[in-house]
């Protein structure tokens, strides 16, 4: 009798075992279930929320380009005065606006935007540019806030301060060359600009180079079929599409 007891014992013992292991190894499943939907849910919002900023940084680059290539035969005029009507980013990003709430109907997103207007570079609706200078640019500025209703994020602040600047550092009538620093937002150069970037007024272009400066850092020298005349205007247009127009003389 003690021999079954003893084994009646082992049995519920080893049954006691088993079911707490079992316990044990449910909880862990349950716990890494939820921890890497959870996870997995949390990447698919970051995911959303870099794409719709890159995107929304790229419209403004875009309409940027579209505003400038408006005034591509503006020499010899200010450009902002050309266009000052130009509704051109307000227009593009209500409609943002709209392909983003089509795009992801289950997801609450909402993105706001407020379009500099005035301060010490004069925007208007966004816009602002400065041509026929010697330095002279082209920039977008505004501001976003993003919200998505169903993960409960709301305003996640980003700008768009997109800039293209150029500057005719040398243009001596003497020569056949001119030599420019184009630069973007926060004054960095812009790199691996070619031939086709540039235009010259008047002038054939036959030849761009790059060369390391220590004032700008890098500059353009870009050589024509012929003498530099005493007032010259560049044309520049980056990767991007944005153009600026500069004048010397």
């Amino acid at each position: 009798m003690r021999i079954v007891r003893n084994k009646k014992g082992q049995f519920i013992l080893i049954a006691v075992m088993m079911i707490a292991i079992m316990i044990v190894s449910i909880g862990a499943v349950l716990h890494s279930a939820g921890t890497y939907y959870r996870y997995e849910q949390w990447e698919e919002y970051i995911t959303l929320v870099e794409h719709i900023k890159f995107n929304t940084i790229r419209l403004v680059e875009i309409s940027l380009a579209n505003f400038t290539t408006c005034g591509n035969n503006s020499t010899g005029m200010h450009a902002y005065a050309l266009r000052m009507y130009n509704s051109t980013l307000k227009d593009n990003l209500n409609q943002w606006q709209n392909d983003l709430r089509t795009a992801y109907p289950g997801y609450g997103v909402i993105l706001a935007y407020e379009l500099a207007d005035g301060t010490n570079i004069d925007y208007f609706q966004g816009f602002a540019s400065k041509w026929d200078e010697t330095v002279s640019y082209s920039t977008a500025n505004a501001t976003f806030a993003l919200n998505i209703t169903s993960v409960g994020l709301t305003g996640f602040r980003f700008m768009a301060t997109p800039l293209l600047s150029l500057a005719i550092v040398n243009a001596s009538a003497s020569t056949d060359e001119i030599i420019v620093a184009v630069t973007q937002e926060d004054e960095m150069p812009v790199l691996k600009l070619e031939r086709d970037n540039f235009q010259v007024d008047g002038l054939n272009v036959t030849n761009v180079a790059s060369s390391y400066d220590p004032d700008y850092v890098l500059v353009y020298t870009i050589k024509c079929d012929s003498n530099i005349p005493a007032a010259v205007t560049v044309r520049v247009r980056d990767h991007r599409g944005i153009q600026v127009i500069a004048r010397s003389g």
